[in-house]
């Protein structure tokens, strides 16, 4: 059935009005994207500074050069916000630990030192978030429990796969240690270190970390 010549121009208007329509809304997505940047970033220099109690949303919205309401258009709460900053860093953090690994190898010393090297490396350049999860504070605490459970978990995980591709034979020396126990441990141990380093880096040398974790990761701290 033909189209009445008297509608086309109607729908050639509602075609042309929808062609515009497409550059505002990706131009208000884009002004949408950018708050919300600034509210994270804003975020995160806040609770590096000061803990997670020691910030209101409020001064969030104004360090994000934002009115206090537009921060709720955002984020529920500034827990959202701090989880949101943790989390997206930690799945940073697994990323790297993941391709390192695979980039390694099969050779045990050279996974433990290329995974040390990527975890000294992501200290140092994420220093507030550290601090942000060391703080002390009862929220950040709590984040950074799940953090590290969920750090744990994925070491296990790789430690269980890893005795299953062997047949379930000792490999190596601990291999019969139990995995959750020995990914809690590790875990353990990045953390506390890592979260000591980052309050002064002074203290010891990126080298001396990556050297170290990787001995203890090896071979204990018994000395060789």
């Amino acid at each position: 059935m033909s189209v009445s010549p008297d509608l086309q121009p109607e729908r050639g208007q509602r075609e042309t009005g929808q062609r515009e329509a497409a550059p505002r809304e990706s131009a208000a997505a884009r002004s949408r994207a950018a708050t919300r940047a600034r509210l994270l970033e804003s975020g995160q220099q806040l609770f590096a500074a000061r803990g997670f109690h020691g910030v209101t949303s409020h001064e969030i919205a104004r360090g994000a050069g934002v009115a206090a309401g537009t921060f709720y258009l955002h984020f529920r709460d500034k827990g959202a916000l701090f989880r949101e900053i943790v989390e997206a860093t930690v799945a940073a953090l697994r990323a790297r630990l993941d391709a390192a690994f695979a980039e390694a190898g099969e050779e045990r010393a050279i996974q433990a030192r290329a995974r040390a090297r990527v975890l000294v490396d992501f200290a140092a350049q994420n220093r507030e978030v550290m601090r942000m999860l060391f703080s002390g504070d009862a929220e950040a605490a709590s984040v950074g429990s799940d953090v590290l459970d969920r750090l744990a978990e994925s070491i296990a995980a790789s430690r269980r796969r890893r005795l299953a591709a062997s047949g379930g034979g000792h490999v190596t020396a601990g291999d019969d240690l139990d995995p959750a126990v020995v990914a809690q441990a590790v875990v353990g141990m990045w953390a506390r270190v890592l979260a000591w380093w980052t309050e002064d880096p002074s203290r010891a040398t990126p080298e001396t970390l990556v050297d170290t974790l990787t001995r203890i990761q090896l071979s204990g701290t018994h000395p060789t």
